[in-house]
């Protein structure tokens, strides 16, 4: 059923120009509008229909879609499409060595996780929101006239690293059905340079070869091999994915460097969602920041790079050097493990953070579909003329899912682990402790406002 969709020539391409028109309107329905009123703000993120709808469901149902299904909303985006089209009058360079390293997405991805959203708050003011999108846009089409092959959702796009690296959770891929039928093919329309500008049917952009494909983090879903193949060998299924598809090997240094800055992230994110949790992360922070002189960084950048980058590299450079005491290896190959037994814990828990957020606004679905733009009830709410009800069972739900969630990822994680015939039995130990430190601490938050 999904194949005979993906073979169609209307898909993405139809679904893309949907997007398109609902990007087009999210922008539309957030430029110009702000709050002076800090309080005003807080309730005006979640009456502003596009605001709502960006940070609240849009991006939670990507994460979902990433963690469940692979890389599926790289299928439909808009700004794949605005790119393959403008790359046809660019200059068609080749990316370089750095460019292709993947340092330029991590070190984009850092700076939007510390400035725009820690420090700027662009998901909290619509205005900044539409900007936000207008900029993703401008830069995809900056860089695909500049350089070819799909360089922008390969190389620069935050959002698209971030879901390669959660689609190594799916069970499901791009895949071929037979090595032998890519042997013997003489004419490999899906890699044939021939193809490579064709609208329907071209060959792979981002110059993977179907054949060769052993996980999700790189394929963007486009579905335009299976279409191109005319041995009809190219097919979406359940992949050979035991206990998460990814081989540390293939983790490249800078896909560390993101899945450290996610780590700590997404352990924010969970952790101050409740005031317990929130005082024993930032206990480290306020005290370190104490020392300093207030005027040398801001409070909220500082926070930021503390939480995000600093701690979580401290973490892991921690348990990979008591790891690389037990064994011959070399260190990389040590954080390489440490990472990637981390990431499931990380990837499905901003799993449970995203259910976290789209129930948390379900009261204000009223408000935002009778008035869009969300100024006058964001101020009735702040001023108490309008008192806004969750029902409580629903939070225990999300609760105890979010707890499920994340015992079934550090169970696979620990398997995945356990598996690992490059470990010795001192190794897998501290590696235990480590995943089930982690775990404990992202539960900290939840079980503690079920208790107290």
């Amino acid at each position: 059923m999904i194949n005979r969709l993906y073979k169609s020539k209307a898909v993405p391409l139809i679904l893309q120009i949907a997007a398109l028109i609902v990007f087009i309107l999210l922008i539309t329905g957030g430029l110009g509008i702000e709050a002076e009123s800090k309080k005003v703000l807080s309730h005006l993120r979640n009456t502003n229909l596009s605001n709502l709808i960006v940070w609240s469901y849009w991006w939670p149902l990507i994460v979902l879609t990433a963690v469940l299904f692979g890389r599926h909303w790289c299928t439909i985006c808009p700004v794949e499409m605005v790119s393959a089209i403008t790359e046809r009058i660019g200059f068609k360079l080749k990316p370089g060595r750095f460019i292709k390293s993947g340092w330029v997405i991590t070190i984009l991805y850092a700076i939007i996780a510390i400035v725009a959203i820690h420090t700027m708050g662009i998901h909290r003011t619509p205005n900044k929101m539409a900007w936000y999108l207008i900029s993703l846009m401008l830069l995809a089409v900056i860089v695909s006239i500049i350089f070819k092959k799909r360089a922008f959702c390969s190389y620069f796009c935050p959002v698209g690293k971030l879901l390669g690296l959660y689609s190594l959770m799916s069970r499901f891929g791009i895949r071929v059905k037979s090595t032998n039928v890519c042997r013997d093919c003489n004419t490999k329309e899906c890699i044939s340079n021939k193809l490579e500008y064709k609208t329907v049917g071209r060959s792979c952009t981002s110059g993977l070869y179907p054949a060769k494909l052993t996980d999700n983090r790189n394929c963007i879903v486009c579905t335009q091999c299976i279409k191109s193949c005319s041995k009809d060998n190219v097919h979406f299924t359940a992949t050979e994915n035991r206990y998460f598809g990814f081989d540390f090997n293939n983790f490249g240094t800078a896909e560390v460097a993101m899945a450290i800055i996610l780590s700590g992230f997404i352990c924010y994110e969970i952790l101050s969602s409740w005031k317990v949790s929130e005082e024993v992360l930032m206990a480290i922070p306020n005290y370190i920041y104490s020392l300093i002189s207030p005027d040398l960084i801001g409070r909220k950048t500082f926070d930021a790079i503390m939480i995000f980058v600093l701690l979580p590299t401290a973490v892991m450079t921690i348990f990979t050097t008591l790891v690389k005491f037990t064994g011959n290896k070399p260190w990389i190959f040590y954080l390489k493990r440490t990472v990637g037994y981390i990431l499931p814990v990380v990837a499905f828990g901003h799993l449970f953070k995203a259910i976290i957020k789209t129930t948390s606004r379900i009261p204000y679905w009223k408000y935002a579909t009778t008035d869009p733009v969300g100024s006058k009830y964001a101020k009735e709410i702040a001023n108490g003329d309008i008192v806004l009800h969750k029902p409580d069972w629903i939070g225990t739900l999300v609760i105890s899912i979010g707890v499920l969630v994340l015992l079934f990822a550090a169970y696979r994680s620990l398997k995945k682990m356990f598996s690992d015939q490059q470990l010795n039995r001192k190794s897998k130990t501290i590696y235990l402790i480590m995943i089930t430190t982690i775990v404990i601490l992202m539960l900290f938050g939840p079980i503690t406002s079920l208790i107290l």
